[in-house]
Protein backbone atom coordinates (compact mmCIF):
# COMPACT_ATOMS: atom_id res chain seq x y z
CA UNK A 1 0.00 0.00 0.00
CA UNK A 2 1.12 3.30 -0.94
CA UNK A 3 0.65 5.98 2.27
CA UNK A 4 1.69 9.58 2.71
CA UNK A 5 1.85 10.31 6.31
CA UNK A 6 0.90 14.35 5.98
CA UNK A 7 2.21 16.73 9.03
CA UNK A 8 0.64 19.86 8.59
CA UNK A 9 2.35 23.03 9.78
CA UNK A 10 0.19 26.91 9.51
CA UNK A 11 2.59 29.30 8.13
CA UNK A 12 3.80 31.56 11.10
CA UNK A 13 7.27 33.13 11.52
CA UNK A 14 8.22 30.91 14.74
CA UNK A 15 9.24 27.49 15.30
CA UNK A 16 6.12 25.08 15.09
CA UNK A 17 7.01 21.81 17.45
CA UNK A 18 4.45 19.19 17.28
CA UNK A 19 6.33 17.16 19.70
CA UNK A 20 6.67 19.11 22.98
CA UNK A 21 3.65 19.37 25.26
CA UNK A 22 3.33 15.59 25.14
CA UNK A 23 2.53 15.38 21.55
CA UNK A 24 -0.07 18.36 21.87
CA UNK A 25 2.37 20.55 20.26
CA UNK A 26 3.55 23.91 20.71
CA UNK A 27 4.48 27.33 18.68
CA UNK A 28 7.68 28.89 20.35
CA UNK A 29 5.59 32.55 20.25
CA UNK A 30 8.53 33.59 23.16
CA UNK A 31 7.26 37.41 22.52
CA UNK A 32 6.95 40.69 20.43
CA UNK A 33 9.73 42.88 21.23
CA UNK A 34 13.73 42.15 19.82
CA UNK A 35 14.80 39.67 22.13
CA UNK A 36 12.00 37.32 21.77
CA UNK A 37 11.56 37.67 18.20
CA UNK A 38 15.41 37.01 17.54
CA UNK A 39 15.34 33.51 19.67
CA UNK A 40 11.77 32.50 17.89
CA UNK A 41 13.13 33.39 14.62
CA UNK A 42 16.47 31.72 15.58
CA UNK A 43 15.20 28.65 16.62
CA UNK A 44 12.92 28.23 13.75
CA UNK A 45 15.99 27.61 11.92
CA UNK A 46 17.95 25.37 13.84
CA UNK A 47 15.26 22.99 15.24
CA UNK A 48 12.71 20.59 12.83
CA UNK A 49 11.97 17.80 14.27
CA UNK A 50 8.77 15.67 13.01
CA UNK A 51 6.67 14.52 16.46
CA UNK A 52 8.72 10.99 17.43
CA UNK A 53 4.88 9.28 17.01
CA UNK A 54 4.63 10.04 13.54
CA UNK A 55 8.35 8.60 12.42
CA UNK A 56 7.78 5.28 15.01
CA UNK A 57 4.33 4.88 12.83
CA UNK A 58 6.85 5.41 9.62
CA UNK A 59 9.36 3.15 10.71
CA UNK A 60 6.12 0.50 11.99
CA UNK A 61 3.97 0.87 8.18
CA UNK A 62 7.66 0.27 6.61
CA UNK A 63 8.62 -3.05 8.50
CA UNK A 64 5.76 -4.84 7.19
CA UNK A 65 6.18 -3.55 3.42
CA UNK A 66 4.26 -0.67 2.79
CA UNK A 67 5.65 1.99 1.00
CA UNK A 68 5.93 5.80 2.87
CA UNK A 69 6.43 8.97 2.06
CA UNK A 70 6.26 11.90 4.72
CA UNK A 71 5.69 15.75 4.29
CA UNK A 72 4.39 18.63 5.63
CA UNK A 73 2.68 19.64 2.23
CA UNK A 74 0.16 18.55 -0.10
CA UNK A 75 1.81 17.07 -3.21
CA UNK A 76 0.00 17.43 -6.20
CA UNK A 77 -0.02 13.89 -7.17
CA UNK A 78 -2.09 12.95 -3.66
CA UNK A 79 -4.53 10.88 -5.64
CA UNK A 80 -1.80 8.08 -6.25
CA UNK A 81 -1.76 7.12 -2.59
CA UNK A 82 -3.61 4.49 -1.43
CA UNK A 83 -4.00 5.62 2.17
CA UNK A 84 -3.39 9.49 4.23
CA UNK A 85 -1.87 9.42 8.04
CA UNK A 86 -2.56 13.08 9.14
CA UNK A 87 -0.22 13.88 12.48
CA UNK A 88 -2.52 15.96 14.81
CA UNK A 89 -1.58 18.82 17.05
CA UNK A 90 -3.31 21.49 18.94
CA UNK A 91 -1.32 24.09 17.59
CA UNK A 92 -2.17 23.48 13.96
CA UNK A 93 -5.45 21.79 14.43
CA UNK A 94 -7.21 23.70 12.03
CA UNK A 95 -4.65 23.80 9.00
CA UNK A 96 -4.72 19.49 9.59
CA UNK A 97 -8.67 19.56 9.42
CA UNK A 98 -8.40 21.98 6.39
CA UNK A 99 -6.28 19.33 4.44
CA UNK A 100 -8.25 16.54 5.54
CA UNK A 101 -11.12 18.01 3.79
CA UNK A 102 -9.17 18.68 0.50
CA UNK A 103 -8.21 14.92 0.76
CA UNK A 104 -11.31 14.02 1.48
CA UNK A 105 -12.91 14.56 -2.01
CA UNK A 106 -10.43 11.89 -3.33
CA UNK A 107 -12.46 9.13 -1.53
CA UNK A 108 -9.29 7.51 0.43
CA UNK A 109 -8.91 6.13 3.33
CA UNK A 110 -7.71 9.18 5.96
CA UNK A 111 -6.44 8.24 9.57
CA UNK A 112 -5.44 10.98 11.97
CA UNK A 113 -3.02 9.89 14.43
CA UNK A 114 -1.68 11.90 18.08
CA UNK A 115 -2.35 12.60 21.21
CA UNK A 116 -4.49 15.37 20.97
CA UNK A 117 -6.67 13.76 18.09
CA UNK A 118 -7.15 10.92 20.52
CA UNK A 119 -8.21 13.16 23.73
CA UNK A 120 -10.64 15.79 21.01
CA UNK A 121 -11.27 13.90 18.04
CA UNK A 122 -14.52 15.17 16.91
CA UNK A 123 -13.35 18.00 14.73
CA UNK A 124 -11.08 15.63 12.70
CA UNK A 125 -13.97 13.29 12.33
CA UNK A 126 -16.54 15.94 11.47
CA UNK A 127 -13.46 16.67 8.80
CA UNK A 128 -13.87 13.46 7.22
CA UNK A 129 -10.72 11.63 9.32
CA UNK A 130 -10.83 8.76 11.20
CA UNK A 131 -9.05 9.18 14.24
CA UNK A 132 -7.21 6.17 15.79
CA UNK A 133 -7.58 6.44 19.47
CA UNK A 134 -3.93 5.72 21.52
CA UNK A 135 -0.60 5.14 20.58
CA UNK A 136 -0.84 4.70 16.89
CA UNK A 137 2.45 2.83 16.60
CA UNK A 138 1.07 0.06 18.57
CA UNK A 139 -2.29 0.32 16.67
CA UNK A 140 -0.02 -0.38 13.26
CA UNK A 141 2.14 -3.65 15.06
CA UNK A 142 -1.33 -4.96 15.99
CA UNK A 143 -3.23 -4.36 12.58
CA UNK A 144 -0.03 -5.36 9.47
CA UNK A 145 -3.11 -5.69 6.78
CA UNK A 146 -4.46 -2.08 6.67
CA UNK A 147 -7.21 -3.07 3.92
CA UNK A 148 -9.41 -4.69 6.83
CA UNK A 149 -9.17 -1.32 8.70
CA UNK A 150 -12.81 -0.66 9.79
CA UNK A 151 -14.60 1.80 8.36
CA UNK A 152 -14.89 4.18 11.89
CA UNK A 153 -14.21 7.71 12.96
CA UNK A 154 -12.87 6.52 16.39
CA UNK A 155 -11.01 3.37 15.87
CA UNK A 156 -10.21 1.64 19.04
CA UNK A 157 -7.69 -1.03 20.08
CA UNK A 158 -5.85 -2.73 22.40
CA UNK A 159 -2.86 -3.62 22.39
CA UNK A 160 0.12 -5.98 24.93
CA UNK A 161 3.14 -4.74 22.92
CA UNK A 162 5.75 -3.01 25.07
CA UNK A 163 8.81 -0.12 23.92
CA UNK A 164 10.90 -2.64 23.12
CA UNK A 165 8.50 -3.89 20.09
CA UNK A 166 8.87 -0.70 17.95
CA UNK A 167 11.77 -0.21 15.43
CA UNK A 168 14.22 2.49 15.28
CA UNK A 169 11.85 6.31 14.72
CA UNK A 170 11.99 6.45 10.79
CA UNK A 171 14.71 9.60 10.75
CA UNK A 172 16.82 8.16 7.47
CA UNK A 173 13.66 9.52 6.12
CA UNK A 174 13.87 13.27 7.36
CA UNK A 175 17.50 13.07 8.20
CA UNK A 176 18.68 14.91 5.06
CA UNK A 177 17.07 17.71 6.63
CA UNK A 178 18.05 17.69 10.00
CA UNK A 179 19.57 20.79 11.65
CA UNK A 180 22.19 21.61 14.03
CA UNK A 181 21.28 22.58 17.79
CA UNK A 182 22.69 25.84 18.89
CA UNK A 183 20.98 25.21 22.25
CA UNK A 184 23.15 22.65 23.83
CA UNK A 185 26.52 23.27 21.08
CA UNK A 186 26.26 23.12 17.64
CA UNK A 187 26.38 19.20 16.40
CA UNK A 188 23.66 17.36 15.00
CA UNK A 189 21.31 15.81 17.13
CA UNK A 190 18.24 13.85 17.64
CA UNK A 191 15.61 13.36 19.46
CA UNK A 192 15.47 10.17 21.30
CA UNK A 193 12.74 7.99 23.60
CA UNK A 194 13.92 5.72 27.10
CA UNK A 195 10.44 5.92 28.47
CA UNK A 196 6.65 6.61 28.49
CA UNK A 197 4.32 7.73 31.05
CA UNK A 198 4.78 10.14 34.36
CA UNK A 199 2.80 9.81 37.30
CA UNK A 200 3.68 13.18 38.75
CA UNK A 201 0.70 15.29 40.57
CA UNK A 202 1.12 18.15 37.86
CA UNK A 203 -1.08 15.84 35.35
CA UNK A 204 -4.06 18.20 36.38
CA UNK A 205 -2.87 20.45 33.58
CA UNK A 206 0.07 18.84 31.55
CA UNK A 207 -1.35 16.63 28.84
CA UNK A 208 1.70 14.07 28.50
CA UNK A 209 -0.51 11.41 31.06
CA UNK A 210 -3.74 11.79 28.28
CA UNK A 211 -1.82 9.35 25.89
CA UNK A 212 1.22 8.15 27.97
CA UNK A 213 -0.78 7.07 30.84
CA UNK A 214 0.40 7.70 34.52
CA UNK A 215 2.71 4.24 34.70
CA UNK A 216 6.18 5.00 33.58
CA UNK A 217 7.07 2.31 30.73
CA UNK A 218 10.26 1.92 30.05
CA UNK A 219 12.91 0.51 27.23
CA UNK A 220 16.03 -2.03 27.75
CA UNK A 221 18.67 0.14 28.78
CA UNK A 222 20.80 -2.14 25.99
CA UNK A 223 18.40 -1.34 23.30
CA UNK A 224 18.62 2.51 24.15
CA UNK A 225 22.34 2.37 23.84
CA UNK A 226 22.14 0.38 20.78
CA UNK A 227 20.07 2.92 19.20
CA UNK A 228 22.31 5.74 20.01
CA UNK A 229 24.93 3.60 18.67
CA UNK A 230 23.14 3.15 15.53
CA UNK A 231 22.54 6.81 14.79
CA UNK A 232 25.44 8.05 16.34
CA UNK A 233 27.56 5.63 13.26
CA UNK A 234 24.77 5.97 10.74
CA UNK A 235 24.43 9.89 10.43
CA UNK A 236 27.58 10.97 13.47
CA UNK A 237 24.67 12.49 15.52
CA UNK A 238 26.58 13.44 18.97
CA UNK A 239 23.85 14.84 20.19
CA UNK A 240 20.39 13.55 21.51
CA UNK A 241 17.69 15.06 22.99
CA UNK A 242 15.69 12.76 25.31
CA UNK A 243 11.90 13.44 25.04
CA UNK A 244 10.53 11.23 28.11
CA UNK A 245 8.51 12.74 30.33
CA UNK A 246 10.76 12.84 33.25
CA UNK A 247 13.89 11.38 32.75
CA UNK A 248 15.53 9.24 35.58
CA UNK A 249 12.59 8.51 37.48
CA UNK A 250 13.52 5.02 37.88
CA UNK A 251 16.69 5.35 39.70
CA UNK A 252 18.12 2.27 38.98
CA UNK A 253 17.40 1.71 35.52
CA UNK A 254 18.74 4.84 34.61
CA UNK A 255 21.70 4.07 36.11
CA UNK A 256 22.01 0.71 34.48
CA UNK A 257 21.76 2.78 31.42
CA UNK A 258 24.37 5.39 31.81
CA UNK A 259 26.90 2.12 32.80
CA UNK A 260 26.03 0.74 29.54
CA UNK A 261 26.65 4.10 27.43
CA UNK A 262 30.36 4.48 29.99
CA UNK A 263 30.83 0.69 28.55
CA UNK A 264 30.61 1.85 25.13
CA UNK A 265 33.03 4.72 25.39
CA UNK A 266 30.55 6.33 22.38
CA UNK A 267 31.82 9.75 23.24
CA UNK A 268 28.25 11.19 22.60
CA UNK A 269 26.61 13.87 24.80
CA UNK A 270 22.53 13.98 25.73
CA UNK A 271 20.02 16.24 27.24
CA UNK A 272 17.38 15.01 29.87
CA UNK A 273 14.21 16.74 31.64
CA UNK A 274 13.79 15.72 34.78
CA UNK A 275 12.42 16.28 38.31
CA UNK A 276 15.01 17.98 40.45
CA UNK A 277 14.15 15.85 43.71
CA UNK A 278 15.10 12.74 41.91
CA UNK A 279 18.92 13.65 41.16
CA UNK A 280 21.07 13.20 44.02
CA UNK A 281 24.79 13.45 43.61
CA UNK A 282 25.46 10.47 43.01
CA UNK A 283 23.00 9.91 40.39
CA UNK A 284 24.62 13.62 38.92
CA UNK A 285 27.99 12.16 38.71
CA UNK A 286 27.09 9.03 36.85
CA UNK A 287 24.63 10.53 34.41
CA UNK A 288 28.11 13.32 34.25
CA UNK A 289 30.42 10.37 33.59
CA UNK A 290 28.31 8.87 30.81
CA UNK A 291 27.57 12.08 28.92
CA UNK A 292 24.77 14.31 30.17
CA UNK A 293 25.16 17.51 28.59
CA UNK A 294 22.37 19.64 30.22
CA UNK A 295 19.31 19.39 32.15
CA UNK A 296 15.79 20.93 31.55
CA UNK A 297 14.00 21.50 34.97
CA UNK A 298 10.58 22.62 35.50
CA UNK A 299 10.55 25.72 38.25
CA UNK A 300 7.08 27.14 37.07
CA UNK A 301 6.54 29.98 39.76
CA UNK A 302 8.83 31.72 42.28
CA UNK A 303 5.26 31.64 44.41
CA UNK A 304 4.48 28.76 47.03
CA UNK A 305 0.89 29.51 47.07
CA UNK A 306 0.81 29.42 43.23
CA UNK A 307 2.66 26.12 43.12
CA UNK A 308 -0.03 24.65 45.34
CA UNK A 309 -3.26 25.97 43.80
CA UNK A 310 -2.23 24.38 40.79
CA UNK A 311 -1.61 20.41 42.12
CA UNK A 312 2.23 21.36 41.44
CA UNK A 313 4.48 20.25 43.59
CA UNK A 314 8.50 21.20 43.66
CA UNK A 315 11.62 21.33 45.85
CA UNK A 316 12.20 23.84 48.18
CA UNK A 317 14.21 27.42 47.03
CA UNK A 318 17.18 26.21 48.72
CA UNK A 319 17.17 22.81 47.34
CA UNK A 320 16.44 24.32 44.32
CA UNK A 321 19.33 26.53 44.10
CA UNK A 322 21.84 23.56 45.39
CA UNK A 323 20.82 21.15 42.90
CA UNK A 324 21.24 23.94 40.31
CA UNK A 325 24.49 24.52 41.21
CA UNK A 326 25.72 20.69 42.14
CA UNK A 327 24.42 20.41 38.20
CA UNK A 328 26.78 23.29 37.65
CA UNK A 329 29.29 22.52 39.09
CA UNK A 330 29.81 19.41 37.38
CA UNK A 331 29.75 21.06 34.54
CA UNK A 332 25.79 20.40 33.65
CA UNK A 333 24.14 23.03 31.94
CA UNK A 334 20.67 24.04 33.48
CA UNK A 335 17.60 24.90 31.34
CA UNK A 336 14.84 26.58 33.90
CA UNK A 337 10.99 26.48 32.98
CA UNK A 338 8.96 29.10 33.82
CA UNK A 339 5.22 29.60 33.80
CA UNK A 340 3.56 32.74 33.97
CA UNK A 341 -0.29 33.37 34.05
CA UNK A 342 -1.72 30.92 36.50
CA UNK A 343 -4.76 31.54 37.98
CA UNK A 344 -3.81 33.05 41.04
CA UNK A 345 -0.49 35.13 39.61
CA UNK A 346 -0.58 38.73 40.27
CA UNK A 347 1.82 41.36 38.77
CA UNK A 348 3.60 40.53 42.38
CA UNK A 349 4.06 36.93 42.10
CA UNK A 350 4.94 37.44 38.16
CA UNK A 351 7.68 40.07 38.64
CA UNK A 352 9.04 37.49 41.48
CA UNK A 353 9.42 34.78 38.96
CA UNK A 354 10.72 36.78 36.72
CA UNK A 355 13.52 37.99 39.08
CA UNK A 356 13.82 34.36 40.43
CA UNK A 357 14.59 33.52 37.13
CA UNK A 358 17.24 35.66 37.39
CA UNK A 359 19.05 34.85 40.47
CA UNK A 360 18.89 31.14 39.77
CA UNK A 361 20.51 32.40 35.96
CA UNK A 362 20.51 28.97 34.34
CA UNK A 363 22.31 28.55 31.37
CA UNK A 364 18.87 28.51 29.65
CA UNK A 365 15.26 29.85 30.98
CA UNK A 366 12.05 29.14 29.39
CA UNK A 367 8.98 31.33 29.92
CA UNK A 368 5.54 30.30 28.94
CA UNK A 369 1.80 30.98 29.53
CA UNK A 370 -0.19 28.60 31.62
CA UNK A 371 -2.67 26.74 29.40
CA UNK A 372 -5.70 24.62 30.32
CA UNK A 373 -5.65 22.18 27.77
CA UNK A 374 -8.51 20.30 26.74
CA UNK A 375 -8.73 16.72 27.87
CA UNK A 376 -6.88 17.43 30.83
CA UNK A 377 -8.84 17.51 34.27
CA UNK A 378 -8.13 21.24 34.90
CA UNK A 379 -9.89 22.06 31.39
CA UNK A 380 -13.20 21.27 32.63
CA UNK A 381 -13.03 23.86 35.43
CA UNK A 382 -11.91 26.52 33.11
CA UNK A 383 -14.19 25.54 29.65
CA UNK A 384 -16.73 28.29 30.25
CA UNK A 385 -13.54 30.71 30.40
CA UNK A 386 -12.06 30.22 27.28
CA UNK A 387 -11.67 33.72 25.44
CA UNK A 388 -10.31 32.29 22.15
CA UNK A 389 -12.07 30.20 19.12
CA UNK A 390 -9.59 28.48 17.26
CA UNK A 391 -7.26 24.87 19.26
CA UNK A 392 -4.42 26.54 17.40
CA UNK A 393 -4.70 29.08 19.56
CA UNK A 394 -3.41 27.03 22.74
CA UNK A 395 0.16 27.77 21.86
CA UNK A 396 1.74 27.86 25.57
CA UNK A 397 2.60 31.45 24.63
CA UNK A 398 -0.78 33.29 24.63
CA UNK A 399 -3.73 33.46 27.45
CA UNK A 400 -6.34 31.34 26.09
CA UNK A 401 -8.56 31.87 29.25
CA UNK A 402 -10.05 34.85 31.30
CA UNK A 403 -8.22 35.69 34.08
CA UNK A 404 -8.95 37.48 36.71
CA UNK A 405 -6.55 40.53 36.24
CA UNK A 406 -4.91 40.13 33.15
CA UNK A 407 -5.84 40.44 29.18
CA UNK A 408 -3.88 38.56 26.75
CA UNK A 409 -2.28 41.83 26.37
CA UNK A 410 -1.06 41.78 29.85
CA UNK A 411 0.75 38.48 29.51
CA UNK A 412 2.16 38.86 26.49
CA UNK A 413 3.97 41.78 27.84
CA UNK A 414 5.41 40.08 30.72
CA UNK A 415 6.19 37.22 28.37
CA UNK A 416 8.42 39.90 26.27
CA UNK A 417 9.55 41.27 29.70
CA UNK A 418 10.83 38.14 31.36
CA UNK A 419 12.67 37.10 27.73
CA UNK A 420 14.32 40.46 27.55
CA UNK A 421 15.33 41.24 31.04
CA UNK A 422 16.85 37.76 31.37
CA UNK A 423 18.69 37.54 28.24
CA UNK A 424 19.97 40.88 28.14
CA UNK A 425 21.97 40.72 31.11
CA UNK A 426 25.78 40.19 31.72
CA UNK A 427 25.87 37.89 33.77
CA UNK A 428 23.78 35.54 32.25
CA UNK A 429 26.33 35.99 28.87
CA UNK A 430 29.13 35.09 31.08
CA UNK A 431 27.09 31.82 32.09
CA UNK A 432 26.46 31.30 28.42
CA UNK A 433 29.73 31.27 27.22
CA UNK A 434 31.48 29.83 29.87
CA UNK A 435 29.41 26.53 30.33
CA UNK A 436 30.56 26.02 27.19
CA UNK A 437 34.16 26.34 27.29
CA UNK A 438 34.20 24.12 30.53
CA UNK A 439 31.57 21.79 29.53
Amino acid sequence: MRILILDPEKNVSHRISKDTSGGYGTGNDFGDTAVPIFLKKTLKKVHDWPPMFALYTMSVLKKFGHNVEYTKNLPKNSENYDLFIIVSSIVCCETECNYIEQLSGLKKKILVIGPFATNMPQKYCDAGGSVIMGEPEFFFLKNRDLNVIENKKHITFEHNFNLDDLPYPDWESVIKNNKTSLLFGTEKSLPILATRGCPYSCFKYCVYPLQQGRKPRQRDTKQIVDELEYWNKKFHVKMFIFRDPVFSINKKHTIEFCNELIDRNLNIKFVIETHLRILDSDLIKVLKQAGLKAVKVGVESFDADVLKASGRFSVSKDQQLEKIRELENNNIQVSAMYILGFPTDNEETINNTINYSKKLNTTYAQFSVWTPYPGTPVFNEYKDKIIVNNYDEFDQYNLVYKHNLFNKEHIRKYLSKAYSSYYLRINWLFKYFKSFITS
